[in-house]
């Protein structure tokens, strides 16, 4: 496994609907959009395009409407790219064979999301709340989960860590040097940082 392999799953729940969507990520995608579609000249970047998909033999797959993203402006950081089919079985899995034939490998579970964590794209706590978001089965985890995936929890977490080391340096320098009274005008002041912390995560 390689975060430089373009991968490809089913974004959408398996079984017959109206419309399902197939996700391609990494360096191929733009290669198989173009190729699929019969096209020499690049699609327009994050514009959705209307066109039939053909195989690796010219055979129409589906109509599809085909969103690309590149230059690091997708969710993962990738070149990116969603497939909007008809939601047969038949018709997504002649998808994903055809993009495996192209070169992709079958996304691991929760893969996109770790791409998205390791370029920056979102925090440890933005990645737990994707999880929490599709699993949550209250509206009161469905809340917890927005506001995580929102960066509350890693904006609070960022201030925390602030703070602590704030402490940590006003007790470092007292230690290294104790005959400058270092922090003389405020001697309480890592502890109440430290409780400030303390109320916030105890409420």
């Amino acid at each position: 496994m390689s975060d430089l392999d373009t991968i490809v799953a089913t974004s959408t729940p398996s079984g017959k609907s109206a419309l399902a969507v197939v996700r391609v990520d990494g360096p191929l995608a733009p290669s198989i959009i173009q190729s699929a579609f019969g096209r020499k000249n690049s699609l327009i970047i994050k514009q959705a395009t209307t066109g039939i998909w053909r195989d690796l033999k010219n055979e129409p797959v589906d109509q599809v409407v085909a969103l690309l993203w590149a230059n690091g402006k997708s969710f993962t950081g990738s070149d990116s790219l969603e497939i909007t089919c008809h939601g047969n079985p038949l018709i997504i899995r002649r998808l994903i064979e055809d993009c495996m034939a192209r070169g992709c490998r079958m996304a691991e579970p929760g893969e996109f999301t770790r791409r998205a964590f390791l370029a920056g794209k979102i925090d440890l706590t933005q990645a737990e709340a994707v999880a929490d978001l599709i699993h949550a089965s209250s509206e009161r985890a469905l809340s917890s989960a927005r506001r995580m995936l929102a960066g509350e929890m890693g904006k609070l977490v960022a201030g925390w860590t602030d703070r602590l080391l704030q402490a940590l340096a006003i007790l470092e320098a007292h230690i290294d040097f104790p005959e400058e009274d270092i922090g003389a005008e405020n001697p309480q002041g890592p502890l109440i940082l430290l409780g400030n912390i303390a109320s916030e995560l105890y409420g």
